[in-house]
């Protein structure tokens, strides 16, 4: 997400289809208290998450 990659984008690096990268997304969002892609970006980078 830090590169502004799509939930495609994202699936075909991983080798994991969209619909579970999206999964994956709404949990990250949970976990960092956000409700959108950049709020978590912006968290994750302060945090010093990018390389995840």
């Amino acid at each position: 997400m830090v590169a502004g990659n799509t939930n495609r984008e994202i699936g075909e690096k991983l080798h994991i289809k969209e619909p579970t990268v999206k999964s994956h997304i709404t949990l990250i969002f949970m976990r960092l208290g956000v409700t959108n892609r950049t709020q978590a970006v912006v968290k994750a980078l302060k945090r010093g998450l990018e390389h995840l």
